[in-house]
């Protein structure tokens, strides 16, 4: 049988279809993994002496969610001097002469997750630091390596080393230290932290971050004492208005979310839903600003001016500023306690 195929225009639902089977990030992050694992044992097996694995591949070696301004496909390794530094056809290979911490992965080595952040200080934006800091701390225990403290105290420790050491400080230090300041922990994706940026660089204040509400439910589904627990994205709970981004994910999950709105409404919540459209230009972005002052200044009886966008460095200096008024107050007051 002969049978010839046509290539027939495709109807509109086919063409929404292509390219939206969607994983969930635990199995995203484990396929780039496996990939990438794949792709590292191979350069090794060429090589001559071990390697180590740096930036985007130590990332996606750790399962860590990337952003995608870091994100390259080149394999990346790093010396520690420039006379150890490889020269591979299609591999990138930096230099790091500071403390590094590692870690072995089935026969692999690549740089550690707070090691791998420093390195990117010296030459990436600050939101993107922002945003890859948050991925180390999400709020999933499978793809969390530590909390802000910890994380904080290894970065100060290295610091402290290369004082120690009388050694000048990388480049980026400073653009570290901004970025500690708006860095939060229990996010769930990159575009809850790009959310979390923009409406701080608007003027609205620093919400809180994946806060659960329990709340009671007559339906029978129901947790112990008949209430339900759910985290919402973003929130300011003292006004009782959730702002949450709606992504592919919940498009299979309509009619919980449904519900999930309905309860929430039904104990005093305002909800702010955000899809990528909102997100997508200035216009959109001062739009939903403004949507969410307005629910605030419904709530509070307080006005909340819409300005900007201020730069995510002014803002980050702002609160580096209000965090060393808070330590200098304690420190005054423990020096007048004796």
């Amino acid at each position: 049988m002969n049978m010839n195929t046509v290539e027939h225009r495709r109807s509109g639902l086919m063409t929404q279809a292509n390219g939206r089977r969607t994983e969930t990030t635990q199995v995203r992050l484990l396929r780039i993994q496996a990939e990438t694992l794949i792709r590292c044992r191979e350069l090794q097996a060429r090589a001559a002496s071990p390697l180590i694995f740096a930036l985007s591949t130590a990332l996606k070696l750790l399962c860590i969610d990337v952003p995608n301004e870091l994100n390259h496909d080149e394999l990346v390794v790093v010396a520690d001097s420039q006379k150890t530094r490889r020269r591979i056809a299609g591999v990138r290979c930096v230099y790091w002469s500071y403390p590094t911490r590692l870690v072995h992965l089935e026969g692999i080595t690549c740089v550690a997750p707070d090691t791998t952040w420093l390195m990117y200080a010296r030459r990436s934006r600050l939101e993107s630091l922002v945003l890859l800091g948050d991925a180390f701390m999400r709020r999933d225990s499978d793809q969390r390596w530590m909390t802000l403290r910890d994380f904080r105290d290894s970065c100060h420790a290295t610091h402290e080393q290369i004082r120690k050491a009388k050694r000048r400080m990388p480049a980026g230090t400073v653009n570290s230290r901004r970025a500690m300041v708006l860095m939060r922990e229990n996010t769930d994706s990159v575009r809850e932290s790009e959310l979390r940026l923009m409406l701080l660089s608007y003027g609205l204040p620093m919400p809180q971050v994946n806060p659960h509400v329990d709340i009671r439910n007559d339906t029978g589904q129901a947790n112990v004492g008949g209430r339900r627990r759910f985290f919402l994205d973003l929130a300011y709970s003292e006004c009782k208005v959730a702002v949450e981004y709606d992504g592919k994910q919940h498009a299979s999950n309509w009619e919980e979310d449904v519900r999930r709105r309905t309860l929430l409404e039904d104990a005093g919540w305002m909800c702010v839903n955000v899809t990528w459209n909102d997100m997508r230009s200035d216009v959109e972005r001062r739009a939903l600003a403004v949507s969410v002052a307005s629910r605030l200044e419904r709530r509070s009886g307080r006005k909340h001016a819409v300005t900007g966008p201020i730069p995510l460095r002014r803002l980050a200096s702002r609160l580096l500023r209000i965090d060393k008024e808070a330590d200098d107050s304690m420190t005054e007051k423990a020096d007048a306690h004796g």
